[in-house]
């Protein structure tokens, strides 16, 4: 009965730490996304609240467009 008990804390336990790190990486790429729109001359408040639902497609599509500061030149 002792390890039973022992397995479920210790399976609790490794979620909510698992809970804890997906939530501290999902604010870092909040936080990359904002400052890479930024940073490429796009709106970074909209591309963080689309971050905010869709982080890997936000990402991906901001890492993948290019800067609007380098192709206005051309």
């Amino acid at each position: 009965m002792t390890s039973q008990l022992a397995l479920l804390v210790a399976s609790d336990s490794a979620s909510v730490f698992g809970g804890i790190i997906g939530f501290i990486l999902w604010i870092a790429v909040m936080v990359w996304v904002y400052n890479l729109a930024k940073r490429k001359g796009r709106h970074p408040i909209l591309w963080t609240i689309l971050a905010f639902f869709f982080w890997l497609l936000a990402l991906v599509l901001l890492l993948l467009l290019p800067s609007k500061r380098t192709t206005a030149s051309y």
